[in-house]
């Protein structure tokens, strides 16, 4: 049997089993020794039992049991005591969490994994409910939220960075700004388990915990933590980096949410292909991406996904196709199953939705002209419908604190002219809203030596402005030359597997 056809079946195994099977080889309880190991003063031996945890003695590993809102165990979370690594395995469309709670609090707090929810534990915090999210995070299942609706008080308690503040200013929405209290990561009030470290007091940091304001009313004051998080996390705050353009890591120094780019050039010029290799690079990250083809079919586009995720063709390695199309379905990109002119309300309801459900970061709509049209109020002045629906993504942005990139085509211009940021179809107000405006500038058609490159010429955050040369591997479908390497080392691996199990 092939390795593609062992993971199949692994798969289909598991859609066919409802109850949750643990990884673990042998499950014991978890002995004094590695309780005193993990050095958190007050914790006990039956604080894992309360928990029905276990331990792996072969794997090393201390396995708790996730509970749905039923108390039906529907996975499990590892913690690796050598280095610390956590992983979650759960069923399909499944979600559970790490709850402790003794008695019928009406507060919890909740934080992003096993050390601080351990902390927390050993604490003996009788008012509070201790909840341990199942992916940090990344992301907050919908399943979850019924387990957490009988709360009328959250306390969201992260480690200390900016990304995760972002997060828990996030998450607090989904579960109701108005029962939700945060506490800023600052090197005064960290992480619980740093806090212990620090010896500093758990429960003077919990009394610090601050109210989510009202969301159109700051103060200079309010934003002091964030300016003291983004200044001591200046890394963090320049955004997710791309692997395989690092030229675009030195000019716009990062992808970061809540901003609006805007990306256009010549009809032919490879925009959609390019604009699905810089979204793949930021999805195999861990950037949930959705994805607004109007222009293109769903097929079509995720066969060009796929053949830059693989780095070669599978058309005539079609027996390949189950294993990379299942490693492939492990990263968070969505689409939108519109084609052609759509309404503006449909499709900003469709990106809230699965904002909401599926914790989307990126919307990419390619491009924006297949959306007007369609509007009563604007049809007689085409510049004023593109201006609102601009106004309408970059107000998306803000709010949701998403990313949002428009594809959108150029005006006509001579062939021989260099396009700028007023090339671009319509007002100014296109450049005006956006914080970066990225142009293809293709000049293959125009002159026997002439080079296609990408130009920055408008990037808000930091002002650098530059060019990336953009050099095609038509086997790849790929502009990133220094994937190259990688891709082959990828095929030749593939290749060896195949040998392996014939």
């Amino acid at each position: 049997m092939s390795a593609y056809e062992k993971e199949r079946a692994i798969i289909d195994c598991k859609r066919v089993i409802n109850v949750f099977r643990t990884t673990c080889n042998v499950i014991t309880q978890v002995p004094a020794s590695v309780c005193d190991g993990l050095q958190i003063k007050g914790l006990k031996t039956v604080d894992f039992e309360i928990l029905e945890a276990g331990y792996d003695p072969i794997l090393n590993v201390l396995q708790f049991p996730l509970k749905s809102v039923a108390n039906v165990v529907v996975g499990e979370k590892l913690f690796h005591l050598k280095n610390g690594l956590e992983v979650t395995h759960q069923n399909e469309n499944i979600s559970g969490m790490l709850l402790y709670e003794q008695g019928s609090n009406q507060k919890a707090i909740v934080v992003t994994n096993v050390l601080d929810f351990l902390v927390l534990i050993a604490h003996r915090l009788e008012s509070y409910s201790i909840v341990c999210l199942p992916y940090g995070l990344k992301t907050l299942p919908q399943e979850c939220l019924p387990a957490l609706e009988k709360y009328r008080e959250l306390i969201l308690w992260f480690k200390c960075d900016s990304l995760d503040w972002d997060a828990a200013k996030t998450f607090s929405k989904k579960l109701d700004e108005k029962r939700c209290l945060l506490i800023r990561p600052t090197d005064t009030e960290p992480s619980p388990f740093e806090a212990q470290r620090k010896r500093l007091n758990i429960r003077q940091i919990l009394q610090k915990s601050t109210p989510v304001k009202h969301k159109s009313i700051t103060t200079f004051n309010s934003l002091r933590s964030d300016i003291l998080s983004e200044l001591q996390n200046i890394e963090k705050v320049n955004g997710v980096k791309w692997k395989r353009f690092p030229i675009l890591n030195k000019l716009l120094k990062g992808h970061r949410k809540g901003e609006l780019t805007i990306i256009t050039g010549p009809t032919g010029s490879g925009k959609t292909t390019f604009m699905s290799e810089y979204s793949l690079d930021l999805a195999l990250q861990g950037v949930a991406t959705l994805w607004g083809s109007f222009e293109i079919r769903n097929a079509r586009l995720a066969s060009t996904l796929l053949r830059q995720f693989v780095g070669y063709s599978l058309e005539k390695k079609l027996h390949e196709f189950d294993h990379w199309a299942t490693e492939f379905e492990k990263y968070p990109l969505y689409f939108m199953t519109f084609h052609g002119q759509q309404p503006l309300k449909l499709v900003l309801e469709a990106i809230e939705h699965a904002h909401y459900v599926h914790d989307i970061s990126h919307v990419i709509i390619d491009n924006l002209q297949f959306m007007m049209g369609i509007s009563s109020t604007y049809r007689s002045d085409k510049f004023w419908e593109q201006d609102n629906i601009i106004a309408a993504f970059r107000s998306l942005a803000t709010k949701h604190t998403l990313h949002v990139t428009l594809v959108m085509h150029p005006r006509k211009e001579r062939e021989e002219d260099d396009l700028t940021a007023s090339s671009i179809f319509g007002s100014a107000k296109a450049s005006q809203e956006a914080d970066n405006v990225l142009i293809i500038q293709d000049k293959r058609l125009t002159s026997l030596k002439g080079k296609k490159y990408l130009q920055i010429v408008k990037n808000r955050y930091s002002g650098d402005l530059g060019i990336m040369p953009l050099e095609f591997n038509k086997e790849a479908l790929s502009y990133a030359s220094s994937g190259q390497k990688k891709r082959k080392e990828r095929s030749q691996g593939t290749n060896d597997e195949i040998a392996q199990s014939s």
